[in-house]
C-alpha cells in the first residue's frame, strides 16, 4: 500500500492578482506595479490552502512585528493579558504562528530554524522507481541543524595548508561562480588564519560569518584538491561543512551577505549532495534574490556606485546559474523567467580593477568562464520551459516547434564553438581545459534534453532520438573524464550524476526503438562500449557520492533486457539487408514491457518534494572512517604543494 505524499510547491512568480486575470507580473517587490497602479494589496496564490498568501514571507513578518512595536509603544492600559510575555517570546510566537501558514509541518522550520529541516538532509538520487522515496514526518531524525558533533575547527588546519586551499579556491573556483568581492573574502581569510594576535589560535579573534565562510571555503578547495585519499578528504570536509552550519542562524539573514552565505552553501552542496537537499537550498536563494528585487535592475539601482552595482549584479547571476542548474537536471520549472529579467552581466575583469569609484577596463579578464555558464543556462532554462512545461513558442519561430528546436540545436552549438574559439586566444589559462571540456559535456547534455521523449515532444523521430542517443554517450565519457581531471578542477557530483542518469534512460530508449538504424551504424562490440561508459561513470561518481551506487544498480538492471532484445535482433539481421526506408516503429507507449514503461516514467518518477530515505546515505559511514587529522596533509592528500 502506497503512502499518500505531502507535495511541496515552490511559489510561482506572478502575484495572485496578475494570474487570475492572466498578464503579465512582473514580481516587483514589495508590490508589482500592476498591484501597486490599482492601489491593492499585492498577495500570492496559496494553492495548499485554497487562497492567498503574503508574496514574501520576510516582508509580512517585518510588517507584522513593526505593528506589534507600534502596540507596545501606543497602549495605554497597564493592564494587558502579554504584559509578563517576554518580548523575544511573542516575536517568537508571532514568528512560528505566520510560519504555520506557509509551510507544511514535516518541514521543521521554525523562529529558532531559519532553514527547513528536509533542506539539510540528502538529495535524492536519480531513479526510475519511487521505491527509494519517502516522506518527511515530524518524527524524522535529527540533522546537522541540532548538533556540533563531528564538525573540524579551523583551527586544525594548518596555515600553510589553509593559504595552499584559499589560493586554489581563489584561482580555480572564483572564475566560474564570482560569489563574492574578492578583497572582501581575502578579508575574512585573514581575519581567521593571519590575525594580529599570534598567540591565538586561527578563527579566535573571527565573527561567525567570517568562520562560515572560510569553512566552506576550505570545505570546497579540500573536496576538489585531494589527489589520494578522497574518502577522508571528504569526511574532513564534512567536519568543516558541520563547523559552517553552527553560526548559520547568524548568517543567513535576509540581504546580501545572506544571500552570498546561502550560495557558498549552494555550492558546496553540488560537490556533495549527501549533506543537504539542492532543490530546496537552491529555492531558497531564488526567493531571497525575489524579495531581494535582485531579478530586476530599476533606474534607481543604476545610481550605485560601480561596486554595489557590481556585486549585486553578479549575486544575482550565480544565483541564476544554480537555480537554473538545479531545476534545469531535474527536468522542474523555474521561478526565474528570462521575461521578469533585466540585469546584466557583471564585468568579467578581475576585482582588483573594480572600485566604487569605478572599473578600469585596462584590468585583467579572469571571470571568463561564469558569463558563458550564464549564457549556456539561459538555453537550458528555454529548453526546458518548452518542451517540459509548455512554455510560449515566440513570433521569432513563427510559432513553429520544429524551428524552434533548430534554432536551440545552432545556439548550442554556437555556443560551444565560441567558447572554444575564445580559449584558444588565452594563454596559460590554468581554467581553459576545464572549461572547454565544460562546453563539449554542456552541448551534448543539450542535445540529449532537445531531442529525448518529452510531455511536447512525446514520440520524436529516430533522426531526432538518435542524436540523443549520441549526445548521451559523450555526456557519459565527457563527465567521467571531468571527474579525473587534475586537482584543483570542480569536481561536482549532482549535476553529472543526474545528467549521466537521464542520458543512460535516453540512451535505453533510443536502443529499445531505433534497433534498425543502430544496427546499421554500429557494431555489437561498439554498442557494449557505449554501456560501459555509463557504468564507469556512475562507479567513478560512487566515490565522491557513495549513495549514487544506486545510479549503477539501477542502470544495470534497466540495461539487462534493453541489451539482450537488441543483441538478439542484431544477431538476427546480421545476415540480411537492412532496408534504407525505415517504416515508422511502434509508439514508445505501446511498449509492453516493463522495462520501458519504468524508462518512460522516469520523469514522472523524479517526485522532488521527497528525498533519500535516511539509510540510503549514512554520514556516520563517512565518520567511521578514521577522523584523525593528518600530521602531514601534503603527504595524506598529495597536494603539490612545493
Amino acid at each position: 500500500m502506497s503512502v499518500p505524499r505531502t507535495r511541496v510547491r515552490r511559489r510561482v512568480v506572478a502575484c495572485a492578482r496578475c494570474r487570475m486575470r492572466k498578464i503579465v507580473c512582473d514580481a516587483a517587490g514589495p508590490r508589482c506595479s500592476k498591484c501597486s497602479e490599482a492601489g491593492v494589496a499585492c498577495v500570492a496564490l496559496n494553492a495548499s490552502k485554497q487562497g492567498t498568501a503574503p508574496r514574501s514571507i520576510v516582508q509580512f513578518l517585518e510588517d507584522e512585528l513593526a505593528n506589534v512595536e507600534r502596540l507596545k509603544v501606543h497602549k495605554i492600559s497597564a493592564v494587558n493579558i502579554n504584559a509578563g510575555l517576554p518580548s523575544a517570546i511573542a516575536s517568537s510566537t508571532l514568528i512560528d504562528r505566520a510560519i504555520k501558514e506557509f509551510t507544511p509541518s514535516f518541514s521543521g522550520l521554525t523562529a529558532s530554524i531559519p532553514i527547513v529541516r528536509c533542506a539539510i538532509a540528502g538529495t535524492r538520487l536519480p531513479s526510475t522507481s519511487s521505491s527509494a522515496a519517502i516522506n518527511f514526518s515530524e518524527e524524522h531524525p535529527s540533522t546537522v541543524l541540532d548538533s556540533g558533533s563531528g564538525a573540524t575547527q579551523l583551527s586544525c588546519i594548518p596555515t600553510s595548508v589553509a593559504d595552499f586551499l584559499f589560493e586554489n579556491y581563489m584561482k580555480r573556483v572564483t572564475p566560474q561562480n564570482p560569489i563574492f568581492y574578492s578583497p572582501d573574502i581575502v578579508r575574512y581569510f585573514n581575519s581567521v588564519f593571519h590575525h594580529p594576535i599570534h598567540s591565538l589560535e586561527p578563527g579566535a579573534l573571527a565573527t561567525p560569518y567570517e568562520i562560515y565562510v572560510v569553512s566552506l571555503i576550505m570545505a570546497i578547495s579540500l573536496t576538489t584538491s585531494a589527489r589520494t585519499q578522497q574518502p577522508r578528504a571528504n569526511s574532513i570536509a564534512i567536519g568543516l561543512f558541520k563547523n559552517a552550519m553552527q553560526h548559520i542562524q547568524n548568517v543567513c539573514t535576509n540581504d546580501l551577505q545572506g544571500l552570498q552565505a546561502l550560495l557558498l552553501l549552494c555550492e558546496y552542496i553540488f560537490l556533495n549532495p549527501s549533506i543537504a537537499n539542492v532543490w530546496f537550498i537552491s529555492g531558497f536563494t531564488t526567493q531571497m534574490c525575489i524579495d531581494l528585487g535582485f531579478h530586476q535592475e530599476t533606474p534607481r539601482d543604476l545610481m550605485a556606485d560601480s561596486l554595489t552595482i557590481d556585486i549585486r549584479r553578479r549575486v544575482f547571476w550565480c544565483a541564476y546559474e544554480m537555480e537554473i542548474a538545479t531545476s534545469g537536471a531535474l527536468l522542474r520549472p523555474t521561478s526565474f523567467l528570462s521575461k521578469h529579467i533585466n540585469v546584466p552581466f557583471p564585468s568579467e575583469i578581475e576585482d582588483s580593477a573594480i572600485s566604487s569609484a569605478g572599473i578600469d577596463l585596462n584590468g585583467q579578464v579572469t571571470k571568463f568562464p561564469s558569463t558563458r555558464i550564464w549564457k549556456f543556462r539561459q538555453i537550458e532554462a528555454e529548453i526546458v520551459s518548452v518542451l517540459f512545461h509548455n512554455g510560449e513558442l515566440s513570433e521569432r519561430d513563427n510559432y513553429s516547434l520544429d524551428t524552434w528546436m533548430k534554432r536551440m540545436e545552432s545556439a548550442i552549438d554556437n555556443w560551444r564553438d565560441e567558447v572554444h574559439w575564445s580559449l584558444s586566444l588565452k594563454d596559460n589559462d590554468p581554467s581553459s581545459d576545464e572549461m572547454r571540456l565544460y562546453s563539449s559535456i554542456a552541448r551534448d547534455y543539450i542535445i540529449v534534453t532537445l531531442f529525448r521523449p518529452s510531455p511536447r515532444v512525446k514520440e520524436p523521430t529516430c533522426e531526432n532520438l538518435m542524436k540523443a542517443f549520441v549526445g548521451g554517450v559523450d555526456v557519459a565519457k565527457g563527465y567521467w573524464k571531468r571527474s579525473n581531471l587534475a586537482f584543483g578542477n570542480s569536481k561536482y557530483v549532482f549535476h553529472p550524476c543526474y545528467h549521466s542518469f537521464s542520458s543512460a534512460v535516453v540512451f535505453l530508449q533510443a536502443l529499445e526503438r531505433c534497433k534498425e538504424l543502430i544496427c546499421l551504424k554500429y557494431s555489437v562490440a561498439e554498442i557494449e562500449d557505449f554501456i560501459s561508459a555509463f557504468s564507469r561513470f556512475f562507479a567513478t561518481i560512487a566515490e565522491r557520492w557513495p549513495a549514487a551506487s544506486r545510479c549503477l544498480e539501477e542502470f544495470e538492471r534497466l540495461m539487462a533486457p534493453v541489451k539482450r532484445k537488441y543483441i538478439d535482433f542484431a544477431l538476427n539481421n546480421k545476415a540480411k539487408n537492412v532496408s534504407n526506408e525505415l517504416t515508422p516503429s511502434a509508439s514508445l507507449m505501446d511498449h509492453s514491457d516493463n522495462t520501458m514503461e519504468s524508462l518512460l516514467q522516469l520523469d514522472d518518477m523524479m517526485d522532488f518534494h521527497t528525498l533519500f530515505p535516511h539509510d540510503v546515505f549514512n554520514t556516520e559511514e563517512v565518520t567511521r572512517l578514521p577522523f584523525t587529522i593528518p600530521a602531514d596533509w601534503q603527504m595524506e592528500f598529495d597536494f603539490g604543494i612545493i
